[in-house]
């Protein structure tokens, strides 16, 4: 049979059967290819009668298949799998059925894995300010701090009952349009705390001659609701832009420098305790600042975006 998972691809055939006919015996010919005589025989037959459509492949489904599960009871299985999108075992209690039954004929329509019942996330759509300071994206990571001498001792002080190391604050703010970042490493996300972070970011990105003029975050209560946060953006003149719930993709410029601190610097390599780590943070920044090559700036690090624009509004064009 050629089917998908035969000993001979179409070439091993076709050398099979030019062998016997130069003059090789059929036994001689399917030991040289490495198959039985029996099927070399097939083989053999079968070119004689089809000529070379006989390598070419095809399915090794039989033509009659008896013992098969009937198309009815196949359609309310398919139906009991589409409606409740239980797996076989729960369907085989619901509809009396074996539950390899079940498992055979969902394989055959293609329904037993979960993820084709998964509802498709809408398309992205990338977007990108044409300005610096446009749009800051500023959002919070949650880091678990390191005791002294490493990570995994804080299993040991969780059995010990000694105090535990807590946890560290990461508030980033990005710019949209040429990526450079403003990171500290604070003790909470209060309202307090963003409040502050966000007044520094603004000064931060204001030195390097950037007007800020929307902020987006997410709905965290310190960014929605937080008074302080509020009364910082009303003193600068920017728009507070909120994300959709349960969409942190529009936020993704954050998420995206979140997922790279993380990454390259949080879990890059094992420190000895998190003072090691805290002070390899700005180290960490301004490499990405001024020498890591951004992949959306076409190679350019950040830095160099956002002083070739700076220099493009100022009006001194290269």
């Amino acid at each position: 049979m050629s089917h998908s998972r035969a000993k001979l691809n179409a070439y091993g055939r076709r050398l099979l059967c030019e062998r016997i006919q130069s003059g090789f015996p059929v036994r001689v010919a399917a030991r040289m290819v490495g198959i039985s005589h029996a099927r070399a025989y097939i083989i053999w037959q079968r070119y004689l009668a089809e000529g070379e459509t006989a390598f070419e492949l095809r399915s090794s489904r039989p033509h009659r298949s008896p013992r098969r599960t009937r198309a009815q009871l196949e359609r309310r299985i398919e139906r009991a799998r589409r409606r409740r999108r239980w797996g076989p075992l729960r369907l085989s209690w619901l509809l009396g059925i074996a539950r390899s039954t079940i498992y055979a004929v969902l394989r055959r329509l293609g329904l037993s894995h979960r993820r084709v019942f998964r509802i498709p996330l809408p398309p992205t759509r990338r977007y990108e300010r044409e300005t610096p300071g446009d749009l800051l994206h500023i959002d919070t990571k949650k880091l678990g701090r390191i005791p002294v001498g490493g990570g995994k001792r804080v299993w040991e002080i969780k059995r010990t009952g000694r105090s535990k190391p807590g946890w560290d604050y990461l508030h980033v703010a990005v710019d949209d349009r040429s990526r450079v970042p403003y990171v500290e490493r604070l003790l909470g996300d209060d309202v307090v705390s963003c409040a502050r972070f966000t007044e520094r970011a603004l000064h931060f990105f204001a030195d390097r001659g950037v007007r800020v003029r929307q902020v987006m975050t997410d709905n965290a209560m310190s960014y929605r609701h937080g008074r302080l946060f509020q009364e910082v953006l009303a003193r600068h003149g920017i728009e507070h832009v909120h994300i959709p719930a349960y969409t942190p993709r529009w936020n993704g410029k954050a998420e995206a420098f979140i997922g790279i601190l993380l990454r390259e610097w949080a879990y890059a390599r094992p420190y000895v305790d998190n003072r090691a780590r805290a002070i390899a943070l700005p180290a960490f920044v301004h490499h990405y600042t001024h020498r890591r090559p951004h992949g959306e700036l076409g190679g350019l690090t950040p830095m160099q975006r956002l002083i070739a624009d700076v220099n493009n509004v100022r009006g001194q064009h290269s």
